[in-house]
């Protein structure tokens, strides 16, 4: 059975880890030291982002940007179709979440209609490590209405559109380096901007809103610090990102050329000018397919698909309940989520692997 994903670490990986693992254990500093700047340091390199921030998870990383942008008692604009973290990060950082319409990619038309005085920011996710090719008209509808564009960039590690890297198109970005994302850290996230005031209230955020002195509390912050044993993880990670991301974009490359149109099949993050990160690779499927049983035949067939991104949006979840659910109409987040699945992708997926699911999904389509 060929699986959805599998996580994988090479032997120099895991000999370079026990390497820097012991440097940090005989240092005696297990927090916020050399491998957190060097972290921060290789991912402000791969954004181009002026800096970088190493949380503790990107939902920390979410919250310190809402909270550093004051969203307190203003509205937050989310996509519906996106992680539980996105939303709630906003929520816990005071704001009004409202979420809007969106499939793979933001609907502009819905998110215009829906920013009004009261919007603080919007938040542009990059499902699947695909940013929207749509994201600069995003940017400069927001710019014209003075409202600050969050990039949830929690799949989106090297991704870039246009030549520009995901993480340096908005204001502030999330990255996540959970254990399924295309750089990990086993828990970790990380926050990039050009904003000097941004990045400064996020450092503080993440140390219990201490000012320099580590003495004084001067803002309501949290222990969101990454350890420096998680820090050294992603050093070894990034070091191997431009050889992985290439990898990865070389899968999706023969899955677009071998199946985009068969049996209807379509690739909605098979656009020009765009390197995807990899994280996933979406397919949609023809109306009138049923997913549930399409999966099953494919694992007759010897392939796995993993879950969706997302199975059931924001505003189907009962914990969201006031935030434009009750009665509200998403219908892009709704075909999107019902009709959309993943086909396998890892790092070190084989190149026999990849033409095994191109037949199962050749003859599914086809069945």
């Amino acid at each position: 059975m060929i699986p959805s994903y599998r996580l994988e670490f090479d032997d120099d990986e895991i000999s370079e880890f026990v390497g820097h693992a012991e440097q940090v254990l005989r240092s005696g500093r297990l927090t916020i030291g050399p491998f957190t700047a060097a972290i921060e340091s290789s991912m402000a390199e791969l954004t181009g982002s002026r800096h970088a921030i190493a949380v503790n998870s990107c939902t920390s990383a979410l919250e310190t940007i809402f909270r550093s942008l004051e969203v307190m008692g203003r509205k937050v604009l989310v996509p519906t179709n996106t992680n539980f973290a996105t939303a709630a990060a906003a929520i816990y950082a005071g704001a009004v979440v409202e979420f809007y319409d969106n499939g793979l990619f933001p609907d502009l038309a819905d998110l215009a209609g829906r920013i009004d005085a009261r919007t603080a920011a919007v938040v542009a996710v990059h499902l699947g490590g695909y940013v929207s090719p749509d994201l600069p008209e995003l940017v400069s509808l927001c710019d014209r209405h003075g409202v600050r564009v969050v990039e949830d960039a929690a799949h989106a590690h090297g991704a870039r559109l246009r030549g520009r890297a995901a993480g340096s198109l908005g204001h502030a970005a999330a990255f996540s380096f959970y254990p399924t994302k295309v750089v990990t850290t086993g828990e970790g996230g990380m926050i990039t901007t050009n904003d000097d005031e941004i990045a400064a209230r996020a450092r503080r955020y993440r140390d219990q809103g201490k000012d320099a002195s580590s003495a004084t509390h001067e803002l309501w912050g949290n222990s969101w610090r990454m350890s420096e044993l998680s820090a050294a993880l992603g050093v070894v990670q990034l070091r191997r990102q431009p050889r992985d991301a290439a990898h990865r974009c070389d899968v999706l490359s023969r899955y677009w050329h071998a199946l985009e149109g068969v049996g209807g099949l379509s690739f909605p993050g098979h656009v020009e000018q765009h390197e995807p990160s990899g994280y996933k690779c979406v397919a949609v499927l023809p109306e009138g397919v049923e997913r549930r049983s399409f999966k099953a035949e494919l694992r007759r067939r010897g392939v796995q698909l993993g879950r969706e991104i997302y199975e059931v949006p924001l505003h189907r979840q009962p914990v969201f309940a006031d935030c434009g659910g009750g009665g509200g109409s998403y219908p892009v987040a709704d075909d999107f989520c019902a009709r959309h699945v993943c086909l396998p992708v890892w790092r070190h997926i084989e190149a026999d692997d990849v033409t095994r699911v191109i037949s199962a999904m050749t003859e599914a389509l086809a069945g």
